[in-house]
């Protein structure tokens, strides 16, 4: 296992950790708030398959630089991406979870070129419920006030069945649970601008649970079927499939998918 930074192009501090030494890479982004630790159980799995498995952190989330749950622009992340993406061999294969699978996408549809692109309940659309008012005024200061923080909603016993997955989220340090107005807005427009994405030249598979009660299955199913992105269902599982009951079947089944 390796650590290593990379200077964003405004100058933010990227982090990454890489395990394997295998001649295929895979770039892993995991979700809102999510850092490098909470996919300790998955690259190894992949690396083993003969990867050399990156898994980065977005600005505001892990040991990057940035604030916390905070762009002024979606399009922060993408350069985040990009610049990783940079270091990586032809051929690199992307791995993207929830909010890193709307980064994801949208860099994607920008240009982003990885040769394949599995996607686990990615944030094309909110199944949380979300209050009116916390919308209404996020909208309204994300230009007045960008930075102001609300609670994101997100219910740790919505990240899996198995209660330990729950606890040891809320006791981590490096996980958070608000986002800022600026980031709603940013977050809604990348979701609008994915819904219409044209099919890309790669490959993509989209790993879904109809009963995740955080992202929107439907949403994502829409997106996959414009695209003509294959789909894999789990059903009765939770938000964070590679971190439920099962959880070995889905991260072999993706594994297989990227490397084979």
């Amino acid at each position: 296992m390796s650590s290593r930074f990379f200077d964003a192009a405004d100058g933010t501090r990227v982090h990454t950790v890489s395990y394997g030494s295998g001649p295929v890479d895979i770039l892993v982004l995991g979700g809102l708030a999510e850092h490098a630790g909470r996919y300790t159980h998955v690259a190894p799995e992949w690396a083993a398959r003969g990867a050399t498995v990156t898994v980065m952190e977005l600005r505001g989330h892990g040991n990057s630089g940035g604030r916390r749950s905070h762009v002024l622009s979606w399009s922060e992340y993408r350069d985040d991406v990009k610049v990783v993406a940079a270091s990586l061999r032809p051929g690199w294969r992307f791995f993207a979870h929830s909010m890193g699978g709307l980064v994801a996408l949208d860099s994607v549809r920008e240009g982003l070129a990885p040769s394949k692109l599995a996607l686990s309940n990615p944030l094309c659309g909110v199944k949380v419920k979300v209050p009116g008012w916390k919308t209404t005024v996020g909208r309204a200061l994300s230009r007045a006030w960008p930075t102001l923080a609300l609670t994101n909603e997100v219910a740790p016993e919505a990240l899996s069945r198995d209660p330990a997955i729950g606890k040891a989220y809320l006791a981590d340090p490096n996980v958070y649970n608000k986002v800022t107005a600026r980031w709603f807005t940013e977050m809604t427009a990348a979701q609008a601008r994915v819904a219409e994405m044209a099919k890309p030249p790669m490959p993509v598979a989209f790993f879904l649970s109809d009963t995740d009660p955080i992202t929107d299955s439907a949403a994502s199913k829409r997106v996959a079927g414009r695209i003509g992105a294959a789909v894999h269902d789990y059903p009765g599982m939770l938000h964070e499939l590679v971190n439920e009951i099962g959880k070995e079947q889905v991260i072999a089944d993706i594994g297989a998918w990227l490397v084979g």
